[in-house]
């Protein structure tokens, strides 16, 4: 009897969070709820999983000799497997940091992902893509990946940048803000930096910029200034 109970339990755990996540995806709208949603409901589903197994072992071997034995080793392991889901990415971009020398403003390739490195976490890497398409990668996943890597003198490549203007702005306004900023900047180095107006497929005006820095990563901090001092009106 304690077997049936147990195993139909199981089923109706099993198809109440693929009820759920039914449900959820149907029924909230607003997207700040519906992803925190549906990003709770694996948690919530893993740590009831969890649960469930203490709980079939009890019904199984509650009167057992060794029942403690058992919850201590079961207790172990799942300490164990928390312990390496939460330090392998950890680890694995330390030693990717230190092996690779990967910085942001980088460009890395890999049989699954491949652009310029946006962020470098504790955890993971933010990657953008040619479509401008952010990809975040857990470093345990690149830890056993073939990377081919840009040569030693890409720093001496030019960067370029696009930034949709405000159209309440003057686009040459912003022209000329963007080239004096550029201009101001100690990471800059030569040729001047060129600053052009274009329009974009939709009609509307964008800065198109070229400039050059000591190395990648500066291109990064570069952008992030240019993009908010023209995102202010």
């Amino acid at each position: 009897m304690n077997l049936l109970i147990f195993v139909l339990s199981g089923f109706l755990l099993f198809f109440l969070f693929r009820l759920l996540l039914r449900i959820s995806k149907a029924i909230v709208r607003k997207n700040i709820f519906r992803k925190g949603i549906i990003a709770l409901l694996p948690l919530l589903e893993l740590v009831l999983w969890i649960a469930y197994a203490f709980w079939g072992v009890h019904i199984f071997f509650a009167r057992h000799l060794y029942f403690d034995l058992i919850i201590g080793v079961m207790v172990v392991v799942l300490l164990l497997a928390i312990a390496w889901f939460v330090f392998r990415d950890f680890m694995a971009g330390g030693l990717l940091k230190a092996e690779k020398s990967l910085e942001p403003g980088q460009t890395i390739k890999t049989s699954f992902a491949s652009g310029r490195i946006k962020h470098m976490g504790s955890r993971s890497m933010e990657l953008e893509n040619e479509d401008g398409e952010l990809v975040k990668i857990p470093y345990g996943r690149l830890s056993n990946e073939l990377f081919i890597l840009p040569p030693e003198d890409e720093d001496n490549l030019p960067h370029h940048l696009e930034v949709p203007l405000h159209a309440e702005v003057s686009p040459e306004q912003s022209r000329e803000k963007a080239e004096k900023l550029l201009l101001s900047m100690p990471w800059i180095v030569g040729p001047t930096p060129e600053v052009k107006l274009a329009r974009s497929a939709e009609g509307n005006y964008v800065l198109r910029m070229v400039f050059y820095t000591h190395v990648r990563s500066q291109a990064v901090q570069v952008e992030e200034k240019v993009r908010q001092a023209l995102s202010s009106k």
